[in-house]
């Protein structure tokens, strides 16, 4: 079981990476196709939706695959039986790395940009995934 989480880290760390790779002509059009469903979907519903429904599907399509990233990375470290404390670090370590990765990939992508702010995104949802892992071990 151990062998299988430390290998859907690297696979699901390799999905985040090929998708900074993906010039803005491809991310962009998956991104109008969500955000236009999301925005039917609360048309439907009657709610209205402020703002840059694009902008910020994007913004927290990355908080979520970093939060995903940290929840692989704490249950992997916890299958291994490495120490809460030692854990911690790498796990932390390891999510900043990708974060950086991530943009540094997409500083070369065409029609990408790459940003500090996207980097504390990104961090931030792996921090909020080891924090519920944390408080969860915590609580039993």
């Amino acid at each position: 079981m151990r062998y299988l989480l430390l290998l859907l880290v690297v696979v699901f760390t390799c999905f985040i990476l090929f998708n900074s790779s993906l010039d803005m002509s491809v991310s962009g059009k998956m991104s109008s196709e969500a955000a236009d469903l999301i925005s039917g979907i609360a048309n439907a519903l009657d709610i209205r939706l402020d703002g840059n429904v694009e902008h910020s599907l994007r913004k927290l399509a990355h908080f979520c695959e970093f939060a995903i990233l940290g929840g692989l990375w704490c249950c992997t470290f916890a299958a291994f039986h490495v120490g809460n404390r030692t854990a911690t670090g790498y796990i932390l370590l390891f999510c900043l790395f990708t974060a950086v990765a991530d943009e540094y990939v997409q500083f070369f992508t065409p029609g990408r940009s790459s940003q500090v702010r996207d980097v504390l995104l990104d961090f931030s949802g792996a921090f909020c995934a080891w924090l519920a892992y944390r408080v969860l071990q915590w609580s039993k």
